[in-house]
């Protein structure tokens, strides 16, 4: 395959991952170890730089309500539910970003082995089956900060490749008893801190070249449907599919996995 077809894939698998309830970070992990990428140990900056991308879909996804957030804060019929939003939110973040700064190292090594990857899939495959059978009915300023610290903490275990982290904040939310709507709007807000953080954490460190470039701009216009899909999947209650094909998608990868490392393939 063509180097630059390669990275223009991986940005359509994380505009196409970074919303379903798949793992984006799993799937790149193990697939920029199939297509054995050049640079593999400079790949999380281009992984961080698609995050970058993702984090523009969602933005332009999303700007309705960020409008009405930020616009509240100059209403003052409005205020009080704007700061509520922003205060849980915040609290939400937290557990994501100082888990992030405190073992970044650490992280990083996990995006070197697919094979871990592949069993964590295994844990999102189990929270999106399980989170099919939640109905909440609170609306998003109804919930407690312990709540919100919750819903972050799940955040906090996508830093691991395999995890997904729209699947973990929507299955925390439906947990703490969000409407499915509701569930999904708090998931899609904040993913936005946590991938413009991925985004511009190393920066510096990312190459831009036709190669990135054209990853970057699959991955936003991907990640535009996959918003998209993802909402009409949600309010069906058809997670449960997406943890049938993750657990597929792993068992095969595990099997071809043993057998390169057995050099049987």
């Amino acid at each position: 395959m063509p180097e630059i077809l390669k990275y223009i894939f991986l940005g359509v698998i994380q505009g196409g991952t970074e919303f379903l309830p798949v793992s984006s970070s799993g799937h790149l992990t193990i697939f920029s170890y199939l297509f054995k990428m050049e640079y593999v140990d400079k790949s999380i900056y281009f992984f961080e730089l698609l995050h970058l991308a993702t984090f523009f879909a969602v933005l332009l996804f999303t700007y309705k309500e960020i409008w009405m957030i930020f616009s509240g804060l100059f209403d003052k019929s409005k205020r009080k539910t704007s700061l509520r939003y922003i205060v849980l939110l915040l609290f939400s973040t937290i557990p994501a970003a100082a888990f992030g700064l405190l073992f970044e190292d650490r992280i990083s090594d996990f995006f070197s082995r697919p094979d871990i990857a592949a069993y964590f899939l295994f844990i999102t495959a189990i929270a999106l089956f399980c989170s099919d059978k939640f109905s909440g009915d609170r609306n998003i300023v109804k919930i407690s900060v312990g709540n919100a610290l919750l819903i972050g903490l799940f955040q906090a275990f996508a830093l691991f490749p395999g995890i997904s982290r729209s699947g973990m904040t929507l299955f925390a939310a439906l947990l703490v008893g969000l409407f499915r709507s509701e569930a999904l709007k708090y998931s899609f807000l904040l993913s936005l801190p946590v991938t413009l953080g991925a985004g511009i954490l190393h920066i510096n460190n990312i190459e831009l070249n036709k190669f990135t470039i054209s990853g970057f701009f699959a991955a936003f216009i991907v990640g535009i449907f996959g918003l998209w899909l993802l909402k009409k999947l949600v309010m069906g209650r058809k997670l449960k599919y997406f943890s049938i094909y993750i657990v597929i998608f792993a068992s095969v990868f595990l099997f071809i996995y043993f057998f390169i490392n057995q050099g049987a393939i």
